[in-house]
C-alpha cells in the first residue's frame, strides 16, 4: 500500500533482505564553503538486527552539529501531547460508525483482518477512517515481525541527545497528525478501502519495500511508493509528499546559507523522483553528492 508505504519508505523487486542482513542506503551530501549537509533517507519501522548503520552514514551523523528529523515523534516528552493530538481527531461525529462510511465488503475484510492484528472490527468502528487505516497499517507492520523500536530514527534520536548535539525538526507532532486528520472525509474513506485492499492482496510486501531502501534502489522507491500513491490517491499525495517536500526543500535551501554540519534524516519515500527534495534542490541550483 500506499499507507504501509508511507510507513516503511520504500519497495523492491529483488531479492527480500533478511533480519539480519547489512544494508547500504543511500547517503546524499550538500556542501559549500562553510556547509556540510547529509540527507539520509529513512525507514521507520524495521525488522529487528538489519545493518544499515555504514561507516559512511555514522562518519556523517558523528561529525554534525545538528540532525533534523521529521517532527519530535522519538521524544518521550512529546507523547502526551501526540496522544492528545490523536485522540482529538480520531473519533467519528455521534451516531456515525466505520463501517457506515465504507463499502460492504471493506467492512467483511476489516471484521477478518483486525483480529489478526489484535483489534476487533467493534473497536475500530468509533474511529474516522484514517486513524482506523493508520492502526490497522500499524498493526500489519509489526504483526510481521517489524519493530518500530528498530526504526531508523527510533535509532538515531536517542544517540543524537545523548551526544548533544542540536535536535531540529521540520514539521511539529500536531502538523503531522493535522496531514491525515484534515483529510476530506471521502479521501479518508478511499484510502482505508484502498489499504483494506493491499493487504489482501500483498501480504509479502513488506520485506520487498525494505530490501529496495536496503539497496538503495531510488527508482523502485518513486515507483511504488509516489507512483502508485500519485495515481491511486493524487490529493493524499499532494498533502502528504509533494507539500511536504516542496517546505523541505525551502527550509533545507534556507539551512545550506547558514554554517556547520548537520545531518537530515527523513522517509525515504520523500527524496526521489521528479517532485522529490533532492530534484527540488537541484532545481534551485543547489549541487547534491549522490544518485
Amino acid at each position: 500500500m500506499k499507507l504501509i508505504g508511507t510507513f516503511l519508505c520504500g519497495f523492491a523487486s529483488a531479492a527480500l533482505l533478511t533480519s539480519t542482513a547489512a544494508a547500504d542506503p543511500t547517503l546524499w551530501h550538500i556542501q559549500d564553503e562553510d556547509s556540510d549537509i547529509y540527507v539520509f533517507g529513512t525507514v521507520h519501522i524495521l525488522r529487528p538486527g538489519i545493518e544499515w548503520q555504514t561507516e559512511e552514514v555514522m562518519s556523517a551523523f558523528e561529525a554534525a552539529d545538528t540532525v533534523y528529523f521529521e517532527a519530535p515523534v522519538n521524544d518521550p516528552a512529546q507523547a502526551p501531547a501526540m496522544q492528545q493530538a490523536v485522540f482529538a481527531n480520531a473519533m467519528n461525529p455521534a451516531g456515525v460508525t466505520l463501517s457506515s462510511l465504507v463499502s460492504e465488503d471493506t467492512w467483511e475484510l476489516i471484521e477478518t483482518f483486525a483480529p489478526q492484528v489484535g483489534a476487533s472490527a467493534a473497536q475500530l468502528e468509533p474511529l474516522r477512517p484514517w486513524i482506523a487505516t493508520i492502526q490497522l497499517s500499524v498493526g500489519f507492520i509489526i504483526a510481521s515481525g517489524f519493530d518500530p523500536n528498530s526504526g531508523v530514527e527510533a535509532t538515531l534520536w536517542p544517540m543524537a541527545e545523548s551526544a548533544g548535539k542540536t535536535l531540529a525538526y521540520f514539521e511539529t507532532v500536531d502538523e503531522q497528525i493535522g496531514f491525515f486528520a484534515d483529510l476530506p472525509q471521502d479521501v479518508e474513506v478511499r484510502l482505508l478501502e484502498q489499504t483494506m485492499t493491499d493487504f489482501e492482496t500483498a501480504p509479502g510486501q513488506l520485506d520487498t519495500l525494505v530490501t529496495s531502501w536496503a539497496e538503495g534502489d531510488q527508482n523502485a522507491i518513486d515507483a511504488v511508493m509516489n507512483g502508485q500513491m500519485r495515481s491511486d490517491a493524487p490529493e493524499v499525495h499532494d498533502i502528504i509528499i509533494v507539500q511536504r517536500n516542496e517546505r523541505w526543500a525551502e527550509e533545507i535551501a534556507d539551512i545550506l546559507d547558514g554554517s556547520g554540519t548537520v545531518f537530515i534524516a527523513v522517509g525515504s519515500g520523500h527524496l526521489p523522483g521528479e517532485q522529490g527534495v533532492i530534484s527540488l534542490l537541484r532545481d534551485r541550483g543547489i549541487e547534491v553528492a549522490g544518485p
